[in-house]
C-alpha cells in the first residue's frame, strides 16, 4: 500500500506541519484565491488556520490536506473530504501557475486515493470563472457532470459551479 509522501518528477506532496499554517492562510485568504473555494474569505484569521489545519491532518484516512513542495520550496495544498464519494480540492500560489504543476499534483494525488482508500469515484467542483482549474481537472480524466449553484465565504452570493468526477480506473 502506496504511503506519504507522493513524489512525482517535480513535486512533494506531504502531510502539513506547523510551519505550513502561515503560508496555507496567506494563500487561502487572497481574495482571488478564496472566491474560488468554497471554505475560506479575505478576513478569516491566521489564528483560525492552526486548528482548521489540525482538524484536516494526515492520519492515516480521509478528510486530510498535503503540502504541494516544488524543489523544497512551499507551492500550496490538495486535500480530499470524507464524502461517500470524496471530493478533491487544491490551491496552489501564482507563482507557481502555468507551468503544469496543479495537472502534476492532481494526477498523482488522485492516483494516491484510488490505490490507497479503493473508491469508486472522486469528484471536484470548480467556479465558473475558473477555466484553469477546470482545464486541470479534464486533463486528468474528469469529466463534467453538471451547474449547480454553489456558495462560497469568499464571493458575495451563490455562484454557478462546474461538478466534475473521476471513476476509478480499471486495473
Amino acid at each position: 500500500m502506496r504511503d506519504l509522501p507522493i513524489r512525482t518528477g517535480r513535486l512533494v506532496l506531504r502531510p502539513m506541519i506547523a510551519a505550513d499554517v502561515p503560508r496555507f492562510h496567506a494563500l487561502v485568504t487572497r481574495p482571488e484565491v478564496a472566491r474560488m473555494l468554497y471554505m475560506f474569505h479575505a478576513g478569516w484569521t491566521l489564528a483560525e488556520a492552526g486548528p482548521f489545519l489540525d482538524d484536516w491532518a494526515w492520519r492515516g484516512g480521509l478528510k486530510f490536506r498535503l503540502a504541494v513542495e516544488e524543489n523544497g520550496l512551499w507551492r500550496g495544498w490538495i486535500g480530499v473530504d470524507d464524502a461517500e464519494e470524496p471530493e478533491i480540492f487544491y490551491a496552489l500560489e501564482a507563482e507557481a501557475a502555468g507551468r503544469g504543476l496543479a495537472r502534476e499534483a492532481v494526477a498523482a494525488f488522485t492516483d494516491f486515493l484510488f490505490e490507497r482508500f479503493g473508491m469508486s469515484a472522486l469528484t471536484a467542483g470548480v467556479f465558473h470563472d475558473n477555466p484553469a482549474s477546470m482545464k486541470v481537472l479534464r486533463a486528468c480524466g474528469f469529466h463534467e457532470t453538471g451547474v449547480a449553484p454553489h456558495v462560497s465565504r469568499g464571493r458575495p452570493g451563490p455562484a454557478p459551479c462546474h461538478m466534475f468526477r473521476l471513476v476509478r480506473p480499471a486495473g
